[in-house]
């Protein structure tokens, strides 16, 4: 569980951490991703001055398997104007991210 929580504080904290996985599904890595992080109340402001609201919550859980202990949690946020972001937290973490923040959100077509 530790080097699970190092590697996803890294990723999100230091900017730039690659990890090789290889299971039947392939391989896969992590790349760079920009976050915004701040203090829980830093970031809730700037979702609150967005007009963003909760939408979903989810856990991730350690070795991505169902019945693993939860290691961090990805709240998903929309507005009424079509914004989007997920924000992720960590156990006993001081800081909340923004992962993204999109914009014009629409739904696909079924056809």
């Amino acid at each position: 569980m530790q080097k699970l929580l190092i590697t996803i504080i890294s990723f999100l904290f230091i900017g730039v951490s690659y990890a090789d996985h290889e299971n039947d599904m392939g391989s896969y890595h992590f790349a760079q991703v920009p976050a915004l992080c701040g203090t829980p109340n830093a970031i809730k402001k700037y979702l609150d001055h967005h007009k963003l609201e909760p939408y979903d919550i989810a856990l991730g859980r350690e070795g991505m398997e169902p019945t693993g202990t939860p290691v961090y949690m990805m709240t998903y946020w929309v507005s009424e104007d079509g914004h989007v972001a997920a924000t992720i937290d960590v156990p006993q973490g001081t800081e909340t991210c923004i992962l993204f923040h999109t914009f014009d959100r629409t739904k696909p077509s079924k056809d």
